[in-house]
């Protein structure tokens, strides 16, 4: 035995400048894992540890100290980076790493605004390099002096070290298999997994390459059409329980997907305390369209969306998202008659499918996969500097309606909601057809700072304010922050009027439902989290009031109200059919009517979480937070709105339920289910008859 540890360490001593970057290697690997979700552990390290393995024996294999110590160095500087970048992309949004965020590049840009650095993880990392650098070149130094010795060897070493290597591949193999969420099984991951995050589980580099490992192994399904058949077609709506059904019925529609729209931006009450120090009766006045919207809708004030603008619209317009890929990236090409302007359009052959962006169609492939989604056209910024421009010409308007800001895609001035409404009104709110039009506004996007072409709106701010008031906002730079967020929506406010003013003009008002929506809270800046004075995203402090945003709904034949139901992006689609008089089988859907009795479950694709009021879980069954009430200043608990037991069982069952439909929905995506035999007439037809007459 003396003799086996005298070996081993002989063995350590020769090798010490690859063992060194072991333990550097995991050391940093702890460190990121630590800063992202304030644990060093890792519950399934295998993944990481084999691919460590691997690459120190790769070191072992190099023919000197030298070469070892750049490798190395070289090894340690790119995991730093990719950690920190992973940890950035994480502090930024809440969302952990995955191959396909590279089907989203052209979104990198904005990404990467104002992005936070997460300084433990950058020190150590650093300090990981700097520590290497030094005791290889001490090793080198000493080797220096010592030179005309015979250098010590391992017996037998290259077959030892390719050995080594083999450990690693092995390890990494061998854990993909049986531990990363394999495309197989990873329906029982989301139900019964107890898994606290995908980091602290896997470590960042262990993500990296079990999502590299899954790309190869491909994502597999061994569902048969016949399940699906029985499956997709087993429950319909029941419009017998919800008091809306039919009120919009053969009316025109607008969806507007408001980005990054708060509740924060134009109220402050006792339901939105948040925000500058401002009275209600100001912001009423100051934003005067906003205003008129919410007293004059159905508020859902209990709308959470916990996602990216891409996946916030497109499962507001199909109603359910697959895992794995992006659909606007990977299933643009697919046939999906189920989307709800598909469904208006087989049900009503006259009306028009339009939509509308003031940002550019190509990002997020809209210019594609809107084509998909139904809409017969799509105009984006370039389509409506046309437009403006063109009516200069015509002798319609003096000047341009629409200026195109595009120059610098992080630093110019966003384009105008406002703007875009009035260049696009005579196509977005037609007088001899009926329409459902589609608007996606960006000039609330993030980052939020002082705006050339938002200067009369930021005056006027200034002027409501007064001098003191705006000292004392401009000594906090998160202060300052919303501020300028605010000035968006005054914007926005602008937009409304425009098309208030137009669809009353056209008489078209009475005969149109009006949908807004906030894609997601405003995170750029870190905003909503200081507003809500909710510090980092694991916080449990109302954790889930964080992704609580507005979703109102507009029209004559609705009755202005609140509704505090839970509600999500996968709800939009069964409310609208719902109001709209139009029957579906739910099972093609996640969710359910805002006035419907059943209340919906949400899944994030983007942060594979499980969210409702109060509850959120890293799968079906394993809660990470339920709010327990609130303490006050004398300690006593109030208790209102505690989450139950039974609520927690309730949640895992719909969840499970839920997790059955994704299944399903990931199952007609990859397979393009409806452009196979004849599923797509099928459907149509079905629909046909179950909404006739």
């Amino acid at each position: 035995m003396k003799n086996v540890l005298k070996n081993i360490w002989e063995w350590i001593k020769i090798n010490r400048l690859v063992v060194i970057y072991f333990f550097l290697a995991i050391l940093i690997e702890m460190s990121v894992v630590f800063s992202v979700e304030g644990t060093p552990f890792m519950t399934r390290p295998l993944l990481a540890f084999g691919f460590l393995i691997m690459l120190a024996g790769a070191l072992l294999l190099l023919p000197n100290n030298m070469v070892k110590l750049i490798v190395g160095t070289l090894l340690l500087f790119i995991q730093t980076v990719l950690d920190l970048i992973f940890a950035a992309i994480y502090d930024m949004t809440g969302q952990y790493f995955d191959l396909d965020m590279f089907s989203l590049r052209n979104d990198a840009v904005s990404a990467l605004e104002k992005i936070p650095v997460n300084f433990v993880a950058f020190y150590i990392g650093v300090l990981a390099c700097v520590l290497f650098i030094i005791y290889g070149l001490r090793s080198l130094h000493m080797e220096a002096e010592q030179t005309g010795k015979k250098p010590k060897k391992y017996k037998h070493g290259v077959w030892f070290y390719i050995g080594v290597v083999l450990v690693g591949v092995s390890t990494l193999f061998g854990s993909f298999m049986i531990y990363y969420p394999a495309k197989g099984d990873k329906y029982n991951e989301m139900v019964n997994s107890k898994e606290n995050g995908v980091y602290s589980s896997y470590g960042l580099i262990g993500n990296l390459i079990g999502e590299i490992g899954n790309a190869f192994k491909g994502d597999k399904t061994t569902l048969k059409p016949e399940q699906a058949n029985e499956f997709l077609y087993a429950q319909l709506s029941q419009p017998q329980y919800s008091p809306a059904f039919g009120l919009a019925k053969d009316k025109n529609v607008v969806v507007i997907l408001s980005e990054s729209l708060e509740w924060f931006a134009f109220m402050r009450n006792k339901e939105h305390p948040y925000g500058l120090d401002i009275s209600s009766k100001e912001l009423e006045e100051f934003y005067p369209n906003l205003t008129r919207f919410y007293k004059g809708s159905v508020a859902a004030t209990n709308f959470h969306s916990r996602e990216k603008t891409d996946i916030a619209e497109t499962t507001s317009i199909i109603g359910a998202y697959p895992t794995g890929k992006y659909v606007n990236t990977s299933y643009y090409q697919n046939t999906l008659p189920n989307t709800l302007p598909n469904i208006m359009r087989a049900l009503d052959e006259d009306i028009q499918t339009m939509y509308f962006h003031n940002g550019e169609k190509v990002f997020y492939n809209r210019d594609e996969a809107t084509l998909a989604f139904g809409f017969e056209d799509i105009l984006d910024r370039y389509d409506m500097e046309e437009m403006a421009n063109q009516a200069v010409k015509d002798g319609k308007t003096q000047t341009p309606t629409f200026i195109n800001y595009k120059e610098n895609p992080v630093n110019s001035e966003l384009c105008l909601d406002s703007e875009m409404i009035e260049t696009c009104k005579d196509l977005m709110f037609p007088t001899d057809k009926r329409f459902f039009s589609y608007i996606t506004t960006i000039t609330m996007h993030g980052t939020y700072y002082a705006r050339e072409n938002l200067t009369a709106e930021r005056e006027a701010f200034e002027a409501l304010l007064g001098e003191e008031r705006m000292e004392e906002i401009l000594e906090d730079s998160f202060a300052e922050v919303l501020f300028y967020y605010m000035v968006t929506a005054k914007e926005l406010d602008d937009a409304l009027g425009v098309m208030f003013k137009d669809l009353e003009e056209k008489g078209l008002l009475d005969d149109t439902l009006i949908l807004m929506f906030g894609d997601h809270n405003a995170y750029y800046n870190q905003l909503s989290n200081y507003v809500k004075d909710i510090v980092g995203y694991n916080t449990p402090r109302k954790f889930t009031n964080l992704y609580k945003v507005p979703l109102m709904i507009y029209g004559s034949g609705l009755e202005p109200q609140k509704i505090d139901k839970f509600m999500c992006t996968a709800d939009i689609v069964p409310t609208l059919l719902d109001l709209l008089g139009i029957r579906y089988y739910s099972n093609f859907y996640y969710g359910n009517s805002l006035f419907a009795q059943q209340q919906s479950i949400m899944y994030s694709r983007a942060y594979g979480i499980f969210l409702r009021s109060g509850i959120v879980g890293t799968s079906a069954t394993n809660v990470v937070f339920r709010y327990e009430g609130e303490k006050s200043s004398l300690g006593i608990i109030d208790k209102t709105g505690a989450i139950t037991d039974e609520d927690v069982a309730a949640f895992a069952a719909d969840g499970a339920a839920l997790v059955e439909k994704i299944k399903y929905c990931d199952y007609w995506f990859k397979t393009d289910y409806f452009a196979q035999d004849d599923n797509e007439q099928t459907y149509i037809d079905k629909m046909k008859a179950l909404n006739a007459g």
